[in-house]
């Protein structure tokens, strides 16, 4: 016998996400993301009644119609290495500029279909196969030896052929893939530039940096965890603000600049997924979704609740001592529905990710607030530590509404708007003067983890706030607003993901 239920557990609740083809349109076989949520702050139609007030004898109202729908959904989840990026395309308006992979964020995976003892064979041919030099992050094959970070050899439309050997394997499972997440570069061919009085550059004398697909204000990683893989000197992050055939100039780094050059240098360089606000109309893209919240079996299956025609309207990051990096996100949608037990909408329903998810206490590499020096690529810091921080995106998106429509037919959005907050220990009054002066600031935070990271970099702001706080007992705090603009390459903020850095790009250990 099969016993209904009379509750239903909040536990057993579960989400998933898909893009609509069209706003409220969903393709014939959506794929739905599954998400691991903290919290709900809403989700569903909130509707309006309205009731006849007429004066009468009997001082009684009407029953009333229903007359609107409000759609929203909000929620919370942890940060982690996976389905942040895909989400952020969203509250971005931009595709993810990714480098060569066989499974991109959207987009059909190009699957492997063999693997010989020195390549991958590919199931479709490319039509930009990755060039000789590009290192490549190959996972979830079933062999271990066939995994891991591989340096190309050469290339063709259909395989790809590495260093080293591989497990030979004509069955591979649909959870392999390989991406491009960095470049070897040939001995002694790169060199430092330090530039005095200037920006350093990284030099090369055989590889045209052009080939790469880096993007002006995309952070970079120079050095390997090989042997006469990195610079003795200049080791660490670079922000790219200039790019020419044989050269990357960078206006923001984590080391000192020193001319320096090695005739034994194999240099890697790494990079990741950029996302960035697009300045080009023909570039921004405003993704529609339909978001399902399923609510447990009713005895005939998992009933659920959707939301339709859903826009990324506000994501914020909170970052506080001694926890998981949260993010707290929330979409505008034009409609609302439910669905009984077997009634779900079709798809591929993916997992949720898993990944593991970064906290503030060691997978913070670095944050800085600085003041822009326009002839220096280390500008002094306004802080040394920080006790709470958060950035938020807001899209003003708005419902549109119509005569004959319950809920919107459309959204509107507004400004593309990053702000944030930050409380940091004071030490001088550097910060103060900066917001008096109004001066062109900074801000950029730099996570990584297992070999993986990602960046938040807002190139240029301003800064608001700032009177410290003085209480008996304790340090002295300065609170700080901070409101992102346009900067020189024609974004406010770029968002970016590392598939894989080396071991000498996760953060130290505390002292």
């Amino acid at each position: 016998m099969t016993c209904k239920n009379k509750t239903i557990d909040s536990n057993v609740a579960g989400l998933y996400i898909a893009n609509e083809d069209c706003l409220k349109i969903l393709p014939d076989n959506p794929v739905w993301h599954g998400i691991e949520v903290n919290s709900y702050s809403d989700l569903g139609g909130s509707t309006t009644l309205l009731q006849r007030e007429t004066i009468n004898p009997s001082r009684q109202n009407q029953k009333g119609k229903i007359v609107d729908l409000d759609a929203n959904a909000g929620f919370s989840l942890d940060f982690t290495k996976n389905i942040l990026t895909w989400l952020m395309q969203g509250f971005m308006f931009a595709d993810a500029r990714e480098k060569f992979t066989t499974k991109p964020l959207d987009g059909i995976q190009n699957k492997i279909m063999s693997i010989d003892s020195d390549g991958y064979n590919l199931e479709t041919p490319c039509v930009n196969p990755p060039i000789k030099g590009m290192l490549i992050f190959a996972s979830g094959f079933d062999k271990h030896k066939n995994n891991g970070i591989k340096v190309i050899k050469s290339a063709t439309a259909s395989k790809i052929i590495v260093n080293g050997g591989l497990a030979e394997n004509t069955l591979v499972n649909d959870n392999a893939k390989l991406t491009a997440v960095g470049f070897k570069f040939q001995a002694g061919e790169c060199s430092i530039v330090a530039n005095g009085g200037g920006f350093p550059s990284l030099v090369t004398t055989k590889t045209k940096v052009t080939s790469l697909n880096l993007t002006l204000g995309e952070w970079i990683f120079l050095g390997g965890d090989t042997s006469n893989s990195s610079f003795k000197k200049n080791k660490g992050w670079a922000r790219i603000t200039a790019i020419s055939d044989y050269s990357l100039t960078f206006d923001d780094t984590d080391f000192t600049p020193i001319d320096e050059n090695n005739n034994n240098l194999e240099l890697e360089l790494y990079f990741g997924t950029v996302i960035k606000n697009e300045s080009r109309q023909d570039l921004i893209k405003k993704r529609s979704y339909c978001i399902e919240r399923t609510l447990g079996d009713d005895g005939n299956g998992l009933q659920a609740q959707y939301v339709t025609g859903a826009v990324a309207n506000e994501i914020k990051f909170n970052l506080s001592t001694a926890q998981y990096i949260t993010c707290d996100l929330s979409y505008v949608a034009c409609g609302s529905l439910t669905k009984k037990g077997g009634e779900r909408l079709d798809g591929v329903r993916l997992v949720a990710d898993k990944s593991e998810a970064y906290n503030t206490t060691s997978n913070i590499y670095r944050q800085k607030l600085s003041v822009i020096d326009k002839t220096s690529s280390i500008p002094q810091t306004l802080f040394a530590y920080v006790t709470d921080s958060n950035l938020s995106i807001s899209n003003g998106v708005t419902g549109i509404k119509a005569l004959g429509i319950l809920g919107s037919f459309d959204v509107s959005v507004g400004n593309f708007n990053v702000t944030g907050s930050l409380t940091a220990f004071f030490s001088s009054v550097a910060a103060i003067e900066a917001i008096k002066n109004n001066a062109d600031v900074g801000f950029s935070t730099i996570l990584a983890s297992n070999n993986a990271g990602a960046i938040f970099d807002i190139p240029l702001l301003a800064l608001s706030g700032g009177i410290p706080n003085v209480e008996k007992d304790q340090k002295i705090t300065i609170p700080l607003e901070k409101t992102g603009a346009e900067n020189k390459h024609g974004y406010t903020m770029m968002y970016q993901s590392f598939e894989y850095l080396p071991d000498i790009a996760m953060p130290a250990a505390n002292d």
